[in-house]
């Protein structure tokens, strides 16, 4: 396995990514608190329109300075991160995490967590004091989120929490 620097002419890959998962439970953020309720979801593939609506985003992400980092097995992108470099926030220390996906023949290998970590460490190199994370809210995205040290984002960046009201806002602090 490679993990490396993907280039804007790779972006399209991400959706090659296998992303089949079954849900079983999802979490709600109520009253401060998460509440771990049941769903069932059978995930094959990426929503209709998903890379349609979210490549542009990722695209113009890239091209204003973020990071995306692949990680290939042979030739095959088996799972990527995509790092904002525009601060957010109160203070404007935040950097969003905006994309992480592992396919699912490589889950629980540790790859999440090093695609996190680089993540978080380009982010240090760039000044930023904390990870903001818009979360799918299945309880295996957020469970992994939280093993991480995440928590719940006191501060909700007002954009992104209309584009995702249902996601779990998670903030991790940069050490």
């Amino acid at each position: 396995m490679r993990i490396r620097e993907l280039t804007r002419e790779e972006l399209p890959d991400l959706w090659k990514i296998d992303r089949t998962e079954l849900v079983n439970h999802v979490y709600h953020h109520r009253d401060g608190e998460l509440v771990l309720v049941p769903e069932f979801y059978d995930t094959r593939g990426w929503p209709p329109g998903e890379a349609e609506h979210q490549e542009p985003l990722l695209l113009d992400c890239l091209d204003a300075g973020g990071t995306g980092i692949g990680a290939y097995e042979n030739d095959a992108l088996i799972g990527a991160a995509v790092l904002e470099s525009r601060f957010i926030g109160p203070d404007r220390d935040r950097l969003q995490l905006k994309f992480l996906h592992v396919g699912q023949q490589h889950r629980q290998s540790g790859l999440g967590r090093t695609l996190f970590e680089r993540a978080a460490t380009k982010a240090k190199e760039l000044g930023a004091r904390r990870l903001y994370i818009s979360a799918t809210s299945t309880e295996n995205t957020v469970q992994f989120y939280l093993r991480r040290g995440c928590q719940l984002a006191e501060w909700l960046d007002p954009a992104l929490f209309a584009l995702e009201p249902a996601d779990i806002h998670l903030d991790f602090v940069l050490r």
